[in-house]
């Protein structure tokens, strides 16, 4: 079974882990306890009570010894375990690591012992005790818990260590029997946590009359028969033992005295307990059991708060989802609408019609370059931002990458060779012959060919020199068509261009005004897993104590 109780403290711990509960959470120490429990091989008995109830002194009779420190003021401040040792001895864990091991008992006056001020020590862990008693080499530990009712801290010690203990002592004072205090802590310290295996001992009958005496031994049926503890059949959960005189026969060696004080029975029914019940799952199963359904309670409660969050992210992405998709369809219809407005602009037909006039004549007055920088290109360029303004919000509102941007490119300005002056009356002054043609095109160059520069393109006209009877007018007509023809070819070439800019251009922004592929945040992935291993591990919880319940009646 111990792989099974393996399991349950993995499983256990795995739960602390992911639940993240407060320090100071009873269930946290409950599971701490419980897998200290589970690791512990040897058979615990616990033995608690009030202050000056007489357990140290119970267990120091038990002993045949003074083991423990018993003083006529509260002494227990720490949890003695009281373990077999071939010789008497004293162990002290601190906090900071350290251990101290002293032969005899004479530290715990220094180390468990509560101060003036009815305080713990606050660096002490742990304190143990090792005894050579016959009782104890039988793998069984005795553990003297602090006195109750007197401070908090005290009580949550006690509390949280009475969960790993197979066995109960509690002592009664048969002056006060079970008062109220004692039957709360009953209730929410034992029976509620699944404790069950409990033995009263009612101390202090001695000090009573006869007549008192008989009226605690009716009331001491009562609390037998109120609370059912689970031992082996014919084992009492009640016995009387008046400590003190029991510690003084068993120091003097008076086997009578013990007899009568009730010790020797109780030896007896201790014995036959651990004989019958050794380790057995029976007795552990049911603590285990109320821990790990208060801990399976928890896990469920906190499923149910992480498939709720699962549900607000759900419900917020798909709102967001729906938000996108508006905005995608806004997106893009604007984008189409931009990018229908800069190609028709671009269509050449059109373009001509706005353009060709004034370029011809543009480029007759060498003005290109400034109508080409203040008019043609801006104008341009308004409808290719108008196009990558929506490409920007499509990237901030969808959380895109900058595409590569849409570069319109424009062409050399044209160049233009005009045909030479036509064959005029000239008069000779000076020896140089005069030429005046009025072309109204605003200027040639002389030469046999005049021409015109205004970029890279060259465009030749027909000179006719030979048809010397070429009139002024169809000279003056074939200078405006070599300019027309500039301008047609230049804003042709500019529109092949950009229209294939803007083309290759919607292949790109079709990709980036587009709803994201729906991805898992970061934080519904960390839920998820989350509610997976806590279903995960509620099941294997409950799979392991499904099994130790089918074999309760196998020992450890």
């Amino acid at each position: 079974m111990q792989t099974n109780f393996d399991n349950l403290i993995r499983y256990f711990n795995s739960a602390l882990g992911m639940l993240e509960l407060e320090p100071d959470s009873q269930l946290k120490k409950d599971i701490i306890s419980i897998c200290e429990y589970l690791k512990n091989p040897s058979f615990k008995i616990a033995v608690f009570a009030p202050f000056n109830y007489g357990k140290s002194t119970l267990l120091n009779a038990f002993l045949g010894q003074r083991t423990l420190p018993i003083d006529l003021i509260p002494t227990t401040g720490a949890a003695i375990y009281i373990k077999y040792g071939t010789e008497l001895q004293t162990k002290i864990n601190l906090k900071d690591g350290s251990k101290i091991c002293e032969t005899g008992t004479d530290i715990l006056k220094q180390y468990a012992v509560l101060d003036n001020s009815r305080r713990m020590r606050d660096d002490v862990t742990s304190v143990e005790v090792y005894c050579p008693h016959p009782f104890l080499k039988r793998g069984v530990e005795f553990l003297d818990l602090p006195g109750t009712n007197d401070r908090e801290a005290q009580d949550i010690l006690v509390q949280d260590k009475l969960l790993t203990a197979d066995l109960v002592v509690q002592v009664l004072d048969a002056r006060n029997l079970m008062t109220l205090g004692e039957r709360e802590n009953l209730r929410d310290w034992l029976w509620e946590r699944g404790i069950k295996t409990v033995v009263f001992v009612v101390n202090f009958m001695n000090l009573l009359a006869p007549d008192e005496q008989k009226e605690v031994d009716n009331r001491m049926r009562f609390v037998a028969e109120s609370f059912r503890s689970e031992l082996p059949n014919n084992i009492s959960n009640l016995y009387r033992v008046d400590a003190l005189p029991a510690l003084r026969g068993r120091l003097k060696g008076d086997v009578s005295l013990a007899q009568t004080t009730g010790l020797v029975t109780f030896e007896s029914a201790l014995q036959n307990i651990v004989e019958t019940h050794g380790k057995k799952i029976d007795i552990q199963l049911p603590r285990i059991q109320t821990v790990a359904s208060q801990l399976c309670q928890v896990m469920e409660a906190n499923s149910k708060e992480v498939t709720k969050e699962l549900i607000a992210i759900q419900e917020q992405k798909s709102e967001k989802f729906e938000i996108q998709k508006r905005a995608e369809k806004l997106i893009k219809q604007g984008f189409q609408q931009s990018s229908l407005n800069f190609q028709s602009w671009l269509y050449l037909t059109k373009l001509l019609e706005r353009h060709q006039f004034e370029l011809a004549i543009v480029l007759e007055q060498r003005t290109f370059n400034i109508w080409e920088s203040e008019k043609f290109r801006p104008e341009a360029l308004k409808y290719k931002q108008e196009i990558t303004e929506w490409i920007d919000k499509a990237c901030e509102f969808f959380q895109q990458e900058e595409p590569a941007e849409l570069i319109i490119t424009f062409p050399e300005a044209p160049k233009v060779f005009l045909p030479s002056q036509p064959p005029s009356e000239t008069k000779k002054s000076g020896g140089v012959r005069n030429i005046a043609i009025a072309t109204g095109i605003g200027w040639l160059l002389g030469g046999p060919m005049g021409a015109a520069v205004a970029g890279g393109a060259t465009y030749f006209l027909s000179d006719n020199q030979q048809n010397k009877s070429q009139n002024l007018d169809s000279y003056q007509q074939q200078v405006k068509q070599a300019y027309a023809n500039a301008a047609r070819d230049y804003l042709s070439r500019f529109s092949a261009i950009a229209l294939k800019a803007v083309e290759e251009y919607e292949a790109i922004a079709e990709k980036v005004i587009k709803v994201p592929v729906s991805q898992q945040s970061p934080e519904a992935i960390k839920l998820r897993n989350k509610l997976q291993l806590l279903n995960n591990l509620s099941a294997e919880i409950n799979q392991e104590l499904d099994f130790l319940g089918k074999h309760s009646a196998v020992s450890y």
